[in-house]
C-alpha cells in the first residue's frame, strides 16, 4: 500500500509544484482584467490592462509548458529508478 501511494505522491508532486500556482496566477490576472474593465471606462487603460494579462498570460503558458517538461522527462525517469527499489 505504502509503496502505490508513494510512487502517486512522486508524481503528482512535482508537477503539482509548478501548475497549481501559475493557474492560481492566471486566475488572480484574469480577476484583475475584469474589475479593471468594469472600474474603468477609459480606453487606453482598458487596452494596457488587456496587454498586461496577456503578457503574463504567455509567462505563465511557459511555466506551464515547462511543467509539462518535467512531467514527462523528470518525474517518468524518476519512477523508472525507484521501481528498482520496490
Amino acid at each position: 500500500m505504502t509503496k502505490g501511494l508513494s510512487f502517486v505522491l512522486i508524481n503528482l508532486l512535482l508537477s503539482s509544484v509548478l501548475v497549481i500556482p501559475a493557474i492560481l496566477a492566471l486566475a488572480v490576472s484574469g480577476f484583475k482584467l475584469y474589475k479593471s474593465i468594469v472600474k474603468n471606462n477609459c480606453k487606453e487603460n482598458i487596452k494596457l490592462e488587456i496587454l498586461r494579462h496577456t503578457i503574463f498570460s504567455v509567462i505563465m503558458l511557459g511555466i506551464l509548458i515547462l511543467a509539462s517538461v518535467v512531467e514527462i522527462l523528470i518525474s517518468t525517469n524518476l519512477l523508472k529508478f525507484l521501481i528498482k527499489y520496490f
